[in-house]
């Protein structure tokens, strides 16, 4: 459907008055008018009327385009304020982890380093690496995301599979950080298998999910577990970190925004994690929000269509 600009509406608008009084404003006289005298009177305020009408039409049309215009500059605002901060988070995110992998390379050309050191160097390489990757794959899949190139790909999974998948990824860093990590499984009366779903989206919400978990939370626990209710499937990932103010549970799925936006950051990340999660649940036909109390850990959910093959 063509947009109609609104400069040509307001013209059309015009013209279409205008037109009609001229053609039919001497018929009106007559009518409402039947004596000279009246008439006389009538036409003297039958130009005040045209303006008073056209007036009022225009005032109607300007501010209807006038609160459009303003909510526009404050989206562009509130957008070039949370891309200023996640310029500055990125930038962070590439010179740290940038510093590790030139700092300990050049430190690896030392060829006194013990077998243990080097192994040590080079796993701080790796680590640094891989969070290089990640930011990377954050911006390519924003990027996706807003020109419309994510498409959905069912395919038929099993619940075990993905639990799986998730153990084998996260286990390593739930031995390393001193976390319980938990991965229940469903009751028999809510058991699902067979799905057909997208598993690549599902596992990528819910690594997002578990990243974020491991990154809040310093001691007690992570679950991750699902159920079936009606048509849907419930995803839920628990934790017993910082929490997340009230105030910003909304806020935190939108893109560049972090829990702490400030420039020293005590954690990592650029702010994306979360609204690639939103949008990726979203095109799966799910939707995804948050339970939280500051300081007393964060749940988060999301729900997808159930589907049998």
């Amino acid at each position: 459907m063509i947009k109609f600009r609104f400069e040509y509406g307001m013209i059309l608008v015009y013209l279409l008055i205008g037109s009609g009084w001229i053609f039919f404003s001497d018929e009106l006289t007559e009518l409402l008018a039947p004596n000279p005298e009246t008439a006389a009177h009538f036409q003297t305020y039958k130009g005040l009327f045209y303006v008073f009408v056209t007036a009022l039409l225009f005032y109607g049309f300007l501010s209807k385009h006038l609160q459009k215009l303003r909510k526009a500059e404050e989206k562009a605002l509130e957008s070039d304020r949370l891309k200023s901060g996640f310029l500055a988070n990125v930038s962070h995110e590439i010179r740290t982890p940038m510093n590790g992998v030139m700092g300990f390379a050049e430190l690896l050309k030392d060829e006194s380093l013990s077998r243990e050191q080097q192994l040590e160097y080079i796993s701080v390489i790796e680590k640094s690496g891989e969070r290089m990757l990640d930011l990377i794959n954050d911006i390519v899949n924003i990027s996706m995301i807003d020109t419309g190139q994510i498409k959905l790909h069912l395919s038929n999974v099993e619940k075990a599979d993905l639990l799986y998948s998730l153990t084998a990824l996260f286990e390593p860093a739930d031995r390393e950080k001193g976390v319980s990590l938990k991965f229940s499984q469903c009751s028999e009366n809510e058991a699902v298998s067979n799905l057909l779903l997208d598993r690549e989206k599902v596992i990528c919400v819910l690594s997002i999910l578990l990243k974020n978990a491991l990154k809040y939370t310093t001691k007690g626990s992570i679950e991750v577990s699902c159920r079936k209710e009606a048509d849907i499937v419930r995803f839920t990932v628990k934790d017993t970190g910082i929490g997340i103010p009230e105030n910003q549970l909304e806020a935190i799925f939108k893109k560049f925004v972090q829990v702490n936006m400030s420039y020293t950051k005590t954690y990592d990340g650029a702010g994306l994690g979360l609204a690639i999660a939103r949008s990726f649940v979203e095109i799966m036909g799910g939707k995804i929000w948050a339970e939280s109390y500051q300081g007393r850990g964060s749940i988060f959910n999301f729900t997808v269509p159930y589907k049998t093959s």
